[in-house]
């Protein structure tokens, strides 16, 4: 006479249910670091954004600043673009030109950024 085994047989294919739910664990924390990722990528987007926009007020005022000519710029300040500017000029050639741009940070601390350009004489 023939035993019949009880429990699972070996032939039958599937999961159990802690396999199952240990893939489901392994995949929500892979999902959510995929979203941490897409929130950090989004935000350095908007940075760089803000960034490109500061450079090129930056841009203009010192190509205006060079079409006025060597020794005809004195300090001033300005506001381009929503960015507040400020120049002085120094020495004799050639000229140094220091261009002071005021930002905020993405955590809202004041920084500075400083760009000298220097200006020669065309007629020496």
């Amino acid at each position: 006479m023939r035993r019949t085994r009880v429990g699972r047989p070996n032939d039958q294919a599937g999961f159990s249910l802690l396999e199952v739910l240990i893939a489901v664990i392994i995949l929500s924390v892979a999902l959510l670091g995929l979203a941490a990722a897409g929130g950090v990528a989004a935000q350095q987007v908007a940075a760089g954004r803000v960034d490109i926009a500061r450079w090129t007020a930056i841009q203009q005022q010192l190509e205006s600043l060079m079409a006025q000519g060597y020794g005809n710029i004195s300090d001033s300040s300005a506001v381009v673009q929503g960015y507040p500017m400020s120049w002085t000029v120094t020495g004799t050639a050639p000229e140094a030109l220091t261009l002071l741009v005021e930002r905020e940070n993405f955590g809202g601390d004041a920084r500075q950024d400083t760009v000298i350009m220097y200006l020669a004489d065309p007629n020496p």
